[in-house]
């Protein structure tokens, strides 16, 4: 399995530094509002790349953070009026929900900064006991110049005239290349102590720790979205390795950006779209394979023409699958797709020569044993219930009859749930694709 490393700049054979056990980390999300379908769209592509790893043999250790201190909850907390850990909490939960209504697979542990302000402190105490870490009236932060191999990953240059100066937010430009904050001392409420006195910690701070904890140190895979690399991968990396004196993370993987209508998704530009919305109008199967058809480093943009071009294609596959369900398989035209996506999980390339097989017939599925098995393990999707299968019995007992009418109410039930009933001769195809 080959990926394209962001630390190298080159494809990398993906090798488990432990026997065959890939521990990974994705960045998780900052909890003070609903999911939107930019976190949609990363959490499905790492999805894909451990479910993957997982078909191919390899046992997957997964940490997905949760950022439940952060400056941007204490705002949202204070518009609300309402405590900002009770806020946390709240879409902490929704969280959950979302990656479950998406099919992602369950990671090994979703650690909370909350439960973790221990590890936290204890990093920063190591920091500054090596020199790497300052206090001042204001917070503890990390000196950049100290470290040497600052700007390994992003290919930031650091200037002397850039060195010594503080950004207290997180997040920030490549021009604003400072030293970052680790502790920020703080005069609000929402407060918690520490040896520098109350206050948060820094945004940066809290995956290096909590990756270190439950992963060990160096651990084989590092991923999150493409806008992560600078700052928030930068500085994990300085403060890991300024700390510990050895190598962070082995292979970083960063996904693509989601736009709609071609800018970067926003709720500034009112182009903000939540996942709930869209999963009221499609199911979250389609979000997923839409997903699919693009790079996972790619950007995806969402407009409708991208997403009516989807959504026809994805039915056209669908369809043709289950028709050929009654045909002999052959297993080597699987094998040979599947390979495709052990160079830089390329989708695209894997999708295009699926259907390229099944157009030509050059591929038949007997009972889809093998491809169905493969294609569930990427695209899960809800089996009929018993009550369901009974209803479609009696709508053929209902058309037999000639009730067309109330056949027709059954099949226009069914279509809001996205499974479509196709009539043939002797039969009815059930084409599921929720």
């Amino acid at each position: 399995m080959n990926f394209y490393n962001s630390l190298t700049k080159r494809k990398e054979s993906l090798r488990p530094l432990k026997n065959n056990l890939i521990r990974m980390y994705v960045c998780g999300p900052t909890v003070y509002g609903p999911s939107h379908l930019g976190h949609a769209v990363t959490y499905i592509r790492f999805d894909f790349i451990r479910r993957f790893l997982e078909f191919l043999g390899y046992k997957v250790k997964l940490v997905i953070n949760i950022t439940d201190i952060h400056d941007d909850i204490l705002k949202k907390s204070q518009e609300l009026k309402i405590p900002p850990q009770k806020l946390a909490d709240k879409y902490t939960q929704e969280f959950y929900k979302d990656l479950e209504s998406l099919r992602i697979k369950k990671a090994f542990k979703y650690p909370r900064v909350s439960e973790n302000l221990k590890e936290i402190i204890n990093l920063i105490k190591i920091l500054i006991q090596k020199g790497y870490a300052y206090e001042t009236n204001d917070g503890v932060y990390f000196d950049i110049s100290k470290f040497k191999n600052y700007g390994r990953l992003s290919g930031i240059i650091i200037e002397k005239e850039l060195t010594g100066t503080r950004v207290k937010t997180d997040k920030y430009e490549k021009e604003e290349v400072s030293d970052f904050a680790l502790w920020k001392k703080e005069n609000d409420k929402w407060l918690f102590s520490s040896p520098w006195g109350k206050g948060r910690p820094g945004w940066h701070i809290e995956c290096s720790a909590m990756s270190i904890k439950y992963l060990d140190m160096p651990f084989d895979l590092h991923g999150g979205a493409i806008d992560l690399i600078f700052p928030h991968h930068e500085n994990e990396i300085a403060q890991s390795e300024a700390a510990y004196g050895k190598k962070f993370v082995n292979f970083y993987l960063h996904s693509g950006l989601l736009y709609v209508n071609g800018q970067k998704m926003s709720k500034s530009l009112g182009n903000y779209i939540e996942l709930r919305e869209f999963l009221q109008k499609y199911p979250a199967r389609f979000l997923r394979f839409f997903v699919f058809l693009h790079h996972y480093r790619s950007p995806i943009d969402f407009n409708e023409k991208n997403l009516k071009n989807a959504w026809e294609t994805y039915f056209n596959l669908n369809e043709r699958i289950v028709k050929l369900k009654a045909k002999e398989f052959k297993e080597k035209n699987l094998r040979n797709i599947v390979k495709i996506l052990e160079d830089d999980f390329n989708s695209p390339k894997f999708f295009a020569k699926l259907y390229e097989i099944i157009e030509k017939n050059e591929i038949s599925l007997s009972n889809l044993k093998n491809l169905d098995k493969f294609l569930l393990f990427l695209f899960p999707w809800r089996k009929l219930t018993p009550k369901e299968k009974a209803l479609i019995r009696q709508r053929n007992r209902l058309r037999q009859e000639k009730k067309f009418a109330q056949a027709d109410i059954i099949r226009q039930n069914f279509e809001k749930k996205f499974i479509y009933l196709q009539d043939l001769k002797n039969k009815t195809l059930v084409i599921n694709i929720n």
